[in-house]
């Protein structure tokens, strides 16, 4: 999937689960699309390999298998094919999610600077799919409590961003909320606040020109609403946060049913 993550900053003082402060429905796999078929049946056969172990939870598996595919990337008869390094950065984003998934965060960190690393020399410092390494690493970033370096990475991905779509698409507002959690956790919930309204502006709007909304994109806009409703309560705003929570509530219930455990 090539759908992306954003941070829910009220959920991050849990300790029943601590994966629950992300969004961990979709980590993204990373694609290559020259390569890349919609079609399941005709892919390479350790593509299929790697999409059963995942399937079956088995992400030592389906590590080594893309551990094979690095080591055949990077063989010497591949130097200087720019497809082959575009490849090497995606492999690298892919193994970093793997271990995301085995609960090895870090490991998977360096992985996606790696990533990052590698798709700004081969496909440029502003290419969209850096943008998508960026972000990961942001939120990794982020977990770790490294606050200022994350929010460094999230504004480099947000600046991309904006100049392949545009500062009113919905990928700019992922970032945007990222962002905003970074500020919060920086002390400045006034600014925090703001730039989740921006976000939430955004996805609304995107969504009125979409003819159906995906659950994703409601459920990212459900988060954006809690962040902005925990900024507010931290304000003191309580009728304001209260506002935004319901309308979360409504949302969430409307993709999840009423008794998911995140509603």
């Amino acid at each position: 999937t090539r759908a992306e993550r954003l941070i829910s900053i009220g959920c991050l003082a849990s300790q029943d689960d601590p994966s629950i402060g992300m969004e961990v429905q979709s980590i993204p796999m990373d694609i290559y699309s020259n390569t890349f078929a919609n079609d399941y049946q005709v892919l390479p056969k350790n593509l299929k390999s790697i999409i059963q172990h995942l399937q079956t939870n088995d992400y030592t598996a389906a590590n080594q298998e893309f551990e094979t595919i690095l080591k055949s990337i990077r063989s010497p008869k591949n130097i200087g094919n720019s497809d082959m390094r575009n490849m090497e950065g995606i492999t690298l984003h892919n193994m970093a999610v793997v271990n995301l998934l085995a609960g090895k965060y870090d490991v998977a960190l360096p992985l996606f600077q790696d990533a990052v690393r590698i798709k700004k020399a081969f496909l440029g410092y502003d290419h969209p799919e850096v943008a998508v390494s960026l972000d990961e690493t942001g939120i990794q970033l982020f977990a770790q409590e490294q606050f200022q370096q994350a929010l460094q990475v999230f504004e480099e991905a947000l600046t991309i961003r904006i100049k392949t779509y545009g500062p009113d698409h919905p990928k700019v507002a992922l970032v945007l909320n990222n962002v905003a959690c970074c500020k919060f956790q920086m002390k400045n919930p006034h600014l925090a606040v703001e730039m989740f309204s921006n976000a939430h502006d955004i996805q609304q709007t995107a969504m009125g020109t979409s003819a159906k909304a995906a659950d994703l994109d409601l459920l990212h806009v459900a988060t954006t609403l809690c962040n902005r409703g925990y900024m507010k309560l931290r304000l003191k705003l309580y009728e304001e946060a209260r506002a935004d929570f319901d309308n979360a509530l409504l949302v969430q219930q409307s993709v999840l049913g009423d008794n998911h455990k995140t509603v």
